[in-house]
């Protein structure tokens, strides 16, 4: 299947996933994206609080919030980071490249670079061999997922090459994330967020 019928299948699929599907311009264009993300989303609820740590109003959850806004970007480049950092200049937002350890009661937005997309399902797959990068798509309340275009492929099946090529280079940890953390355990009603992230972000980039 060429790229742009492989593009359009991901441009109908998204809303049914869901996912917030958006094409960037370049990486400056996604990392602003990021940026705005973080500052549109209600603060962060802080489900770890700490003794004297002070918060904001409860939520609708009924856990109080973060006064912080944080965004997670372990994987990235020191180029890379280095755009956020410029995209995020004097917003107020804080960025996190290690220790994310420390943030485990939440932050607001972490973003990852995934190895695919699948075009079927609007899966992300993701070699998470690095613990930071683990708990950047398990804690964000969002979790924003770059791609390169040259990366989509059609079916689940034709994932098998990426990871044997994987397996090759040692024990690896890889993850298959289609669309926010879901459940129905607790009384068979759905909820999102449990295991997860409440939304799930594809940030298309040529290359």
């Amino acid at each position: 299947m060429e790229q742009d019928q492989l593009l359009e299948r991901i441009r109908e699929k998204a809303p049914k996933v869901p996912v917030t599907l958006y094409e960037a311009a370049g990486l400056e264009d996604a990392m602003a994206y990021a940026v705005t993300v973080a500052e549109k989303k209600r603060h962060c609820e802080q489900l770890l609080p700490k003794p004297g740590e002070e918060l904001g109003p409860v939520s609708e959850n009924g856990f109080p919030t973060m006064l912080e806004r944080y965004i997670a970007a372990p994987g990235l480049s020191d180029e890379e980071f280095a755009l956020l950092q410029k995209a995020a200049e004097g917003k107020g937002i804080n960025l996190l490249r290690e220790g994310l350890r420390q943030h485990l009661g939440g932050f607001d937005v972490s973003i990852t670079w995934a190895d695919a997309l699948i075009a079927d399902t609007l899966t992300c797959i993701v070699n998470s061999n690095r613990e930071e990068v683990r708990i950047g798509t398990m804690i964000a309340e969002i979790s924003l997922m770059f791609v390169r275009r040259s990366t989509i492929l059609e079916r689940l099946e034709d994932s098998a090459g990426l990871l044997l090529s994987l397996a090759k280079e040692g024990p690896s940890y890889t993850a298959y994330i289609t669309g926010p953390s879901r459940t129905a355990d607790i009384e068979r009603v759905g909820a999102l967020g449990v295991h997860g992230p409440l939304e799930l972000h594809v940030v298309l980039l040529e290359g």
